[in-house]
């Protein structure tokens, strides 16, 4: 099982998928992406389901080392992408090897960003959702944003034949 480690969280960064549905009667929100295209986005360009589970990034991203081979994307907001301190473009699919370490800058415009990896993020869904609901410790990562030191599975998918984007 291939994985991403998490060397600084940024200050709100979540995993999030397209939602819970069907417990709204029972007090548990819907909760998932705030920005369902950029997520659904972010997913096709790395060949995932719309609805994999990926990072939700608030004002400012994580720094992340990759553990292994992975396709990447970034949509949403306008943050800057830098692998191994070089620039990587938003909105297009980047590949990654183990070692790589992986920035996400301080959004420049909007403030949620999509981190999708090929795979998705393989946590164990709760309620029929990987979405993390912070204020019921709910879903995602032990139901709370990352912190450093944190591992994230990635889940079994495969890479691109060629890379993908989207203008």
């Amino acid at each position: 099982m291939e994985m991403f480690r998490v060397h600084a969280p940024g200050p709100y960064t979540t995993i999030q998928d397209l939602g819970r549905f069907g417990f709204q009667h029972m007090g548990v929100p819907s909760s998932g992406a705030l920005d369902p295209m950029a997520h659904t986005a972010a997913n096709l360009l790395v060949g995932n389901e719309p609805d994999g589970a990926t990072l939700e990034i608030a004002f400012l991203g994580p720094l992340l080392e990759a553990l292994g081979t992975a396709d990447i994307a970034l949509t949403g907001a306008q943050m800057t992408l830098r692998v191994n301190d070089r620039p990587a473009p938003q909105w297009a699919s980047v590949r990654v090897q183990k070692g790589d370490r992986i920035q996400v800058g301080q959004a420049e415009r909007g403030c949620r960003a999509y981190l999708a990896v090929s795979g998705g993020f393989d946590v164990t869904p709760e309620m029929g959702s990987r979405s993390t609901l912070v204020s019921a410790g709910l879903g995602g990562l032990e139901g709370r944003a990352l912190k450093a030191g944190d591992l994230l599975p990635r889940g079994p998918g495969r890479l691109l034949a060629r890379p993908r984007r989207l203008p």
